[in-house]
């Protein structure tokens, strides 16, 4: 592939990659998350009463994907999917240099030994690429709620629920510090590593011991081979191919992520490049069209909480709304408590069951004068 002829006219004390290739991989993983969110965003919002779940279910879904993924290109490339579309694998870094002749190694079967993970080393893998990037993911989010009930005025709570009120509060004055913490060791890291005092870019993957090395030629030659070699031996009984079409449809399907999964991932920097901020001027040219009319009031499903009998009422409590707040994706109008309290259980509009969060809470404010 492209991907891997950038380097094989490297020498031998380039076998490192750059500081701008371990970037360029890592934004790579930034941007599928995102994207998938959206996509499961999209199906979900299509038949909200069915497919509702995928949206409040989507980072444990992506995660489930991911685990997969990585671990198919882990053990079969010993590198994750946007490490090997880099050309990049993994490899202890106690590896012995004495195992290597003019930056690459020997020919005497040490390239497969030495090259290919353990199945120690690759769950700690697994554990830092999926396990506690979707913990760190969980614990921001709980920041977020939990900020956002601290900021309100809580109107009575029971003594029982005081200790864990204060629990909480804790954990909102502590987080920040944690996670700035967290931060700057990463960041530490990328500074060592660009400036050679460091044989790793990223802590975890120092943590377990591995570090990042570009493909040698024998590596890319044996992937070649093994890829191209897809098809049931001729001459055979129709028995022994159909004993081998499990393997063969395995293979088709490698060759199938192999290349879509790179045209899918250049689709989405795309786009990101176009919301790009540094490209806003270029789409208000081509996106600067009247404005369109106001879409039609959507209708309560059919399951969903029915409109109360006055406007002024909230459809959940059925009293007068106090602190009215819309729900951006609905466009209904509810009491701030009453709403915030039902998207932190269900996740998804009580009339309309279209699936939504907290932070689509658009606060009103009401002249009542007029």
């Amino acid at each position: 592939m492209a991907e891997y002829g950038a380097h094989l006219n490297q020498s031998a004390s380039s076998e490192a990659p750059t500081f701008f290739e371990v970037i360029a991989q890592e934004s790579m993983t930034s941007v599928l998350r995102p994207a998938m969110t959206y996509a499961l965003k999209t199906i979900a919002s299509s038949h909200p009463d069915n497919l509702g779940w995928l949206w409040r279910y989507g980072d444990e879904i992506y995660s489930v994907m991911d685990y997969v993924l990585q671990n198919f290109y882990l053990k079969k490339y010993s590198g994750t999917f946007s490490e090997h579309f880099y050309g990049l694998k993994r490899l202890s870094i106690w590896t012995s240099s004495s195992t290597q002749i003019n930056g690459s190694p020997q020919s005497t079967g040490v390239a497969d030994t030495q090259s290919k993970l353990t199945d120690r080393q690759r769950y700690y893998s697994l554990l830092t690429i999926v396990v506690i990037p979707y913990l760190k993911l969980k614990l921001d989010q709980y920041f977020e709620r939990l900020r956002e009930e601290t900021g309100e005025a809580v109107c009575y709570v029971p003594r029982r629920q005081k200790f864990l009120q204060h629990l909480k509060r804790i954990f909102v004055t502590v987080y920040p510090f944690l996670h700035c913490t967290w931060e700057s060791i990463f960041l530490c890291y990328q500074l060592m590593y660009m400036f050679s005092s460091s044989i790793t870019h990223f802590p975890l993957l120092h943590w377990i011991g591995l570090k990042l090395q570009r493909l040698s030629r024998e590596d890319i030659l044996a992937q070649t081979m093994e890829g191209n070699a897809f098809y049931p031996p001729t001459g055979q009984s129709w028995l022994n191919k159909l004993y081998a079409l499990p393997s063969t449809l395995n293979s088709l399907l490698v060759k199938v992520l192999a290349n879509g999964l790179p045209i899918i991932v250049f689709f989405l920097k795309f786009l990101e490049w176009w919301y790009s901020s540094e490209n806003s001027h270029t789409v208000a040219a081509v996106t600067q069209l009247p404005v369109p009319p106001p879409p039609p009031q959507l209708q309560p499903a059919q399951f969903g909480v029915q409109l109360p009998s006055h406007p002024a009422q909230c459809p959940l409590c059925k009293k007068v709304r106090t602190n009215p707040t819309a729900l951006s994706t609905s466009g209904y109008v509810f009491c701030y408590p009453c709403i915030y309290r039902h998207l932190g259980q269900h996740g998804c509009c009580p009339v309309t069951h279209l699936p939504s969060t907290q932070e689509q809470l658009v606060r009103l404010y009401i002249n009542k004068e007029n």
